[in-house]
């Protein structure tokens, strides 16, 4: 039971660091490169929605994409007991890369699109609406 709530926190606080910085730069990134070429965006002043849904789609792509070697590694290492990776990602990520491949770290990718993707879709275009709301503009 030692040492549990370490091995735990250790493993999900680098996926979710990861996750927050792809998915904050990603959308910011994402929405200035397309504005300057959405399709009727010299018409109005105003942002369509469909640009914030797009932009979310590909934030979801990139954020499950940066995620899942953390997320394979997070879940290695608080199924192991200690035994197997006594210092915990290090040793997963070493062993992992030996014995089954860079590839295997995206193990699952499908499925955590499945989670991430529609976390995006409402994420972002409710940020966009709460912005419009308050006055806020850009950041």
């Amino acid at each position: 039971v030692s040492g549990l709530l370490l091995r735990g926190v250790s493993a999900s606080a680098p996926r979710g660091a990861a996750i927050a910085i792809g998915e904050v730069t990603t959308y910011d990134h994402t929405k200035v490169t397309l504005k300057k070429h959405w399709p009727g965006r010299r018409e109005t002043s105003k942002e369509p929605f469909s640009l914030h849904i797009a932009c979310s789609l590909i934030t979801g792509v990139v954020a499950t994409t940066v995620a899942a070697p953390f997320d394979t590694l997070k879940s290695r290492v608080m199924v192991d007991d200690g035994s197997r990776f006594p210092r915990g990602f290090p040793d997963a990520l070493v062993f992992i890369l030996r014995e089954e491949g860079a590839l295997s770290l995206f193990r699952g990718w499908w499925p955590a699109y499945c989670r991430l993707g529609p976390h995006a879709i409402l994420t972002f275009p409710l940020l966009e609406q709460v912005r419009k709301l308050l006055g806020l503009q850009y950041l």
